[in-house]
């Protein structure tokens, strides 16, 4: 092998290591930004889930405090499932799991028939939030009688 040949390659393996390492370092800004956002709306939820007078100015026209505590409850639970998932900590089998054992609960039903439709919505665009929302509204259409979330999924 020629120098110049060589040269060239060791080159190019120092320029795929370097981007190999970028990509990595943006990788992990991306899910400390995650971490962060989350942290802020996981703590807000927790706040009005558990506070009757911040529920009262946060709550809906059509819904009473107490009642929108309860879905901000589920909200939050459903929002820690979502960190878990963009941080790649559950598997696919595992996020399904955590999905079915929240359809257990009536408030994270009834949360998700209220804002199902919404967190479809905000997930446009999303794959991740997409895949993530469709889980949910999966799990939740299944404890369903009439299975009425599916609706959700067309935002």
């Amino acid at each position: 092998m020629r120098t110049s040949t060589a040269v060239l390659l060791a080159g190019a393996s120092i320029a795929a290591v370097g981007v190999a390492g970028l990509m990595q370092r943006d990788r992990h800004h991306k899910q400390g930004n995650d971490v962060v956002l989350s942290a802020i709306q996981i703590e807000w939820l927790s706040a009005v889930s558990t506070n009757q007078e911040l529920a009262e100015i946060w709550a809906p026209d059509d819904m009473n405090a107490t009642t929108y505590m309860g879905l901000m409850s589920a909200n939050r639970m459903a929002c820690q499932l979502s960190l878990r998932d963009r941080l790649g900590l559950v598997s696919d089998r595992q996020l399904r799991f955590y999905a079915d054992s929240l359809a257990k609960t009536k408030a994270f039903r009834d949360y998700m028939r209220k804002f199902g439709s919404d967190r479809a919505e905000e997930a446009v665009g999303d794959k991740r939030a997409s895949r993530l929302t469709s889980v949910l509204i999966d799990a939740a259409a299944a404890f369903t009688e009439a299975g009425s979330l599916n609706d959700c999924l067309e935002p």
